[in-house]
């Protein structure tokens, strides 16, 4: 196996990593914070939460710099160039989703840099897709109906929810859907043409 084969499989585990991460961290949060009903409450109350704070600020921080290493890395591959605006809404989203992690949620600033963070990664990941259509038309379209589900299925997920917890959950396994689509896009574009697309 070539260095650049051995590198392409070490960006795929990574990959799959950070979303087992995401949901260890939310395991381990929803274990440890018992007395909260993960229907009634936001994520962001594991944030102040004695038991889990530690643990969810900074998993959210990390997970964050690791939401912007697989942005970049998927703007570099399909765009050769760093400069443009779709880098600059992932960074401004993720700037976004750092803020929130470490301000508390009893300030009013938090939830300012939550919906920030959750629009933001929203267009961004819409201004990928659409910037990509001519170029890499599966990709692309792949990226628009995953920013469109990431926005639907969370305001749905209101609809049957007291909190936004369940919502946020939803939202986020969107965004790691994506970036596991993205890593696998070879994989993924095989699988897409044996339907005929």
């Amino acid at each position: 196996m070539d260095i650049k084969s051995k590198i392409l499989r070490i960006k795929k585990v990574h990959s799959i990593i950070s979303s087992i991460l995401f949901i260890l961290l939310l395991m381990f949060c929803i274990n440890d914070a018992n007395e909260l009903n993960i229907s009634e409450i936001s994520l962001s109350r594991f944030g102040i939460y004695p038991k889990t704070f530690w643990v969810w600020n900074t998993g959210l921080f990390i997970l964050g710099i690791i939401l912007y290493v697989h942005s970049l890395k998927h703007i570099v591959k399909y765009y050769k160039d760093i400069n443009n605006p779709v880098s600059t809404m992932f960074t401004l989203s993720t700037i976004s989703l750092l803020l929130t992690a470490s301000i508390n949620m009893s300030y009013s600033i938090h939830n300012w840099t939550a919906v920030s963070y959750f629009l933001g990664y929203v267009i961004s990941i819409f201004l990928f897709g659409f910037n990509l259509l001519q170029r890499d038309f599966r990709i692309g379209i792949t990226s628009i109906c995953i920013a469109i589900i990431s926005v639907l299925f969370p305001l749905l997920g209101l609809y049957f929810f007291k909190g936004l917890a369940i919502p946020e959950i939803i939202h986020t396994l969107c965004i790691f859907l994506w970036i596991i689509v993205l890593t696998f896009d070879s994989e993924y574009k095989s699988f897409l043409k044996r339907f005929g697309f």
